[in-house]
């Protein structure tokens, strides 16, 4: 039986930050329209994580930190990801 590989949590605390930053940057690009989105499966592509890698650090933002950091948005079968209210006064000026 084929066991589900352990993914390391420095790993997963670089992908993280990857993440928040990329929402950061697109939040300030759009002059910090609270309405943006960004795909999930793109940002992923982007940021060139693996799977598990994304899924795994997408789950501690949802359970484990500020449930209202990033907003995980699922719309017509697709994910998108946006800051939450928490997170959008840190990327301000």
């Amino acid at each position: 039986m084929a066991q589900k590989k352990q993914v390391p949590e420095a790993t997963v605390l670089l992908a993280k930050y990857k993440i928040f930053n990329q929402l950061c940057i697109a939040y300030r690009r759009s002059r910090q329209d609270p309405a943006l989105m960004l795909r999930a499966d793109e940002l992923r592509r982007e940021l060139a994580l693996p799977e598990d890698v994304f899924a795994k650090a997408l789950d501690t933002f949802l359970n484990n930190d500020n449930p209202s950091a990033i907003e995980v948005i699922k719309n017509g079968g697709q994910l998108f990801l946006r800051l939450g209210e928490s997170a959008r006064y840190n990327c301000s000026d």
